[in-house]
């Protein structure tokens, strides 16, 4: 069974054109050397043509027996959909195309995908095999999944299948706006759809027997089914397509469970993991959907053993990632004695087992403490940790910021991140602010990979500058600080566009002002409201809005120091930050200290 994912288009693509290319004298034949066939489902499978006009009369195949089964190919492609960076991957509009009508699509213009066809194998047809153009295909059968529950009734264990099934994600955590967006995705992939399927009702295959009967905990359950209820030539494919995935992991679940139920729970915990971030539950669960399909296809390899199967489940689930941890804040606390800053890193444990883990910080500020750092986190809960960092001074000619590391252990996992350890000093002509940078995402945090998606497109993006804009003095040099920004966007002028920016110490600000294209300017919050307001001056674009802002005395403090955040909704409702990525939801930006003292020095008499 060859599957095809969203985020792994291509590389499946490639494989079909490669498949295509190695072909000898077979015209048509599976793209898979392996075929999965369910008892009692048709079977559903991409294949590789050398000129597809020979699919125009659709496609021939017989059974040992010498049955000729019909098939009528149809072209499965994804239209990618525009959507706004979030947390889970979007995906886009699945169709499946008749030869008649893609035929009369230029290559180039199709929908990414490949040829597939429905095989409607008869259900006597068990322990048979394929023929397709004179080759002969051997098909590994696999149950109907509703057979599990037959064969646990002589299970001896704790627990009935019965209660495996009904586990899925709680009601709370299923409310979450980031999951009913991923459910709502996956619902309508023919590839994922199985994941909604366990999310919402735990992937039970009595659900599957009565999918007319609307569920209690969600009443589109059937969203897929409904999706494909248009006149859609392939809606049947389609169709047949989710639900042939779908028993597949049911049947994956079954056995696991039916040799070994602890490794089954903690095979589906991990399939549908989340944690709690502040008062949002995002998801946290595997995100490679190729290194899931490679796990499916071990799974349910006919040539390995029950020990076999159990020991290929528990050796993925050991390479998951047990910690998780990344940079909230680097300079936006001071602790008062040793002028050191207290950065926050932030960190979740996901053991695969209830618990508490230990955590420990090692850096270069903790070197000579007596003991390290230590603490317990407990399981699945994002904690805020601060960690102290000893200041490290730059040469006023040559400011490139440094960063110290720090080593984090939770449990058995360690990484290190680089915590920024320098003030950066204000140099004339200015210092530059951004870019803005969208919120995390699952895939990046779960891969540590802090660059990934987090710059927007030009057209979409936000940078800016700080500068003196008046004459220097040596009476006040807290007079004449601006912010200057330019912000692109689809409509610069939508009620949407706001910019905040977050003065002094993070999670005790000073003072955070929301300023809108038509500049105005709002105090939200802070310690401060008698700071008083910044003076905006704003204009409006075709595709940007700008926006000059003179900072009030008060933003420095008594070593005109300035601590800044910033953060900015769009027009498109897409949420960016400076000067670290955001978890979505997370109530304020990290700060980046600005040492203004000196800017003047060159100027004054």
């Amino acid at each position: 069974m060859t599957v095809f994912s969203v985020s792994h288009s291509f590389c499946f693509i490639l494989t079909i054109a490669l498949s295509t290319i190695l072909s000898n004298a077979q015209s048509i034949k599976p793209a898979s050397d392996r075929l999965d066939a369910i008892v009692s489902y048709p079977l559903v499978i991409a294949i590789v043509v050398d000129n597809e006009k020979q699919l125009r009369s659709g496609v021939e195949s017989k059974l040992d027996d010498g049955r000729v089964l019909n098939s009528t190919p149809f072209w499965v492609g994804l239209s990618p959909t525009h959507a706004r960076p979030r947390w889970t991957a979007a995906s886009g509009i699945w169709t499946a195309n008749s030869f008649e009508s893609i035929s009369k699509i230029p290559t180039d213009k199709r929908p990414l995908g490949a040829w597939f066809i429905k095989v409607p194998l008869p259900i006597d047809a068990v322990g048979q095999g394929l023929w397709i153009q004179g080759e002969r295909y051997e098909l590994n059968w696999l149950p109907d999944p509703e057979r599990t529950m037959l064969e646990a009734h002589t299970q001896n264990t704790n627990e009935s299948l019965s209660v495996f099934w009904e586990h899925h994600l709680d009601s709370n955590a299923a409310s979450d706006p980031a999951i009913i967006e991923a459910i709502s995705d996956y619902y309508q992939d023919p590839f994922q759809s199985w994941r909604a399927r366990l999310i919402t009702d735990g992937l039970n295959p009595d659900r599957t027997k009565a999918r007319d009967i609307a569920s209690g905990h969600h009443q589109n359950l059937d969203a897929l089914d409904l999706e494909l209820s248009m006149e859609t030539p392939g809606a049947d494919l389609l169709r047949d397509l989710s639900r042939q995935n779908e028993a597949r992991w049911q049947i994956i679940l079954g056995r696991i469970w039916l040799i070994d139920p602890v490794v089954a729970h903690r095979l589906k915990n991990q399939l549908m993991q989340t944690a709690q971030f502040d008062n949002r539950v995002l998801p946290l669960w595997p995100s490679d959907t190729t290194e899931l399909a490679r796990l499916a296809h071990d799974l349910l390899s006919p040539f390995v053993d029950d020990q076999t199967r159990v020991l290929r489940a528990r050796a993925w689930l050991d390479v998951q990632p047990r910690a998780l941890a990344w940079v909230t804040d680097d300079e936006g606390q001071i602790e008062a004695d040793s002028k050191r800053f207290l950065a926050t890193i932030t960190a979740i444990s996901l053991p695969q087992t209830d618990g508490n883990s230990l955590f420990r910080l090692d850096t270069p500020s903790l070197a000579n403490a007596s003991s390290p750092e230590l603490a317990t986190l407990p399981s699945k809960i994002a904690t805020p940790i601060l960690v102290p960092i000893d200041p490290i001074e730059i040469s006023p000619t040559n400011p490139v910021l440094e960063t110290q590391p720090v080593r984090i252990r939770v449990a058995r996992w360690t990484t290190e991140r680089e915590v920024v350890a320098s003030i950066t000093p204000a140099r004339a002509p200015y210092v530059r602010i951004g870019p803005l940078l969208n919120d995390w995402n699952m895939d990046a945090l779960l891969n540590n990979r802090p660059q990934s998606g987090a710059i927007r497109s030009l057209n979409r993006s936000a940078a800016g500058i700080f500068r003196k804009t008046s004459k220097p003095t040596r009476s006040n040099q807290a007079t004449g600080w601006e912010l200057y920004f330019e912000l692109a966007s689809s409509n610069p002028q939508s009620t949407n566009e706001t910019l905040n920016l977050w003065i002094g110490p993070f999670t005790n600000p000073l003072a955070v002002w929301k300023i809108t294209p038509d500049g105005k300017v709002d105090f939200l919050q802070g310690s401060r409201p008698n700071i008083g307001l910044p003076i905006v001056r704003t204009q409006t674009q075709n595709d940007r809005w700008i926006a000059s802002i003179t900072l009030p005395h008060g933003v420095f403090d008594q070593d005109m120091q300035l601590q800044l955040g910033i953060d900015r909704i769009d027009s498109e409702s897409v949420h960016t930050s400076w000067p670290r990525r955001m978890i979505p939801g997370q109530r304020e930006p990290g700060r980046f200290t600005i040492d203004a003292k000196n800017f003047d020095e060159l100027f004054l008499n």
